[in-house]
């Protein structure tokens, strides 16, 4: 009786596993009628590094930590052009569609009377499905990039383009744009790749580029819309490499002369091709221009979830983790050695 009703339960089992495959086989949607520019991804681009392969991990030690009770899964950093030492950031999915501005310190920048209150600047008409990056563009406006995409199954990806708020005054935005966006390449809803996951953008040449964040590869594809098509547009493939991580975030340079690319486990710096004759820079060079600066990052079990970068100025790199630890990592030493990325001296306040 006993092997009869281990037959049985081994029966029921393989049905039940079955049909569990079979029902995730049919959730695999096809391609919206909707999608109807197609795509292919370009080519791996082969990226010429400083730094020799064996060079140590760069070794994180936090200079300072921010309030995770407000920002509880840091995603972005933003350093802002118009107010001094202001770093804007976001938290993702679960969090409200709030920025709020910091110093580089780890203070917040709280708007007078509220303190305990603040729960960050409200952008009015937005929705955090999965907030995972934020720049700033030319025109003064913050870009937060609605992009996170775990399962590579979502069909409403966008970008809202925000006037800068003033940190000290302001507890909403007066308004917001919204771009919407697709894959070409994206043929089933979820991508059996799942590598249609993004986390990281910044503005350039007028148009906002993007990483994804590949789940079953190291590599990852720089995407770019024009924020000034209205309608739902197709996201332009631009380049592919291999990151050797998980891209998490990028940030360019205030001089637009660097563009760094971050994952969990290391760090890239590219020297960006002068602007050409019409004021633009050659994205076909963005990868190729000079060889890079890579180095290997090792943070600490406590603040290991690095997803924020800046630039804190045109040398310096501020890091953040979800955890709450602020890093400082200098360029030059991503070309090797083995220096650990030490607090600054004296970090800005006021």
């Amino acid at each position: 009786m006993r092997i009869l009703r281990a037959a049985r339960i081994g029966i029921f089992l393989a049905i039940l596993v079955a049909g569990t495959l079979g029902a995730l086989r049919m959730t695999v949607r096809p391609r919206p009628a909707n999608h109807t520019v197609h795509a292919k991804i370009p080519p791996l681009t082969d990226v010429k590094t400083r730094a020799p392969a064996d060079a140590a991990p760069l070794e994180l030690a936090p200079y300072a930590t921010f309030d995770v009770a407000r920002v509880p899964e840091c995603s972005g950093l933003a350093k802002s052009r118009k107010y001094e030492n202001t770093i804007w950031t976001i938290s993702d999915s679960g969090s409200g569609p709030t920025v709020f501005a910091m110093r580089e310190s780890g203070d917040f920048i709280v708007p007078a009377g509220l303190r305990e209150r603040y729960s960050g600047i409200r952008v009015t008409g937005s929705r955090n499905l999965d907030w995972e990056c934020l720049t700033l563009d030319d025109e003064g406006r913050l870009i937060i990039g609605d992009i996170g995409n775990n399962l590579s199954n979502r069909r409403n990806l966008c970008f809202y383009l925000v006037p800068e708020p003033n940190p000290k005054t302001d507890i909403v935005t007066p308004q917001r744009t919204q771009r919407t966006f697709y894959y070409p390449t994206q043929n089933e809803f979820p991508a059996a790749t799942r590598n249609y996951d993004a986390e990281a953008c910044f503005a350039l040449n007028g148009q906002i580029y993007f990483f994804t964040k590949h789940w079953t590869d190291t590599e990852t594809v720089l995407w770019r819309i024009d924020p000034r098509v209205e309608t739902y547009q197709a996201a332009v493939p631009v380049a592919r490499f291999d990151a050797r991580g998980m891209v998490t975030d990028a940030a360019l340079s205030p001089s637009k002369r660097r563009l760094a690319v971050l994952t969990y486990h290391g760090v890239w710096v590219f020297e960006l091709p002068p602007a050409g004759a019409d004021g633009k820079i050659d994205e076909a060079r963005f990868f190729t221009h000079a060889p890079a600066h890579f180095r290997r990052l090792a943070a600490s079990a406590s603040h290991w979830q690095v997803e924020g970068m800046t630039f804190a100025d045109e040398e310096t790199l501020l890091l953040a983790a979800e955890q709450g630890g602020l890093f400082r990592v200098p360029v030059r030493e991503l070309d090797g050695g083995n220096a650990a990325a030490r607090p600054a001296a004296a970090v800005p306040r006021s």
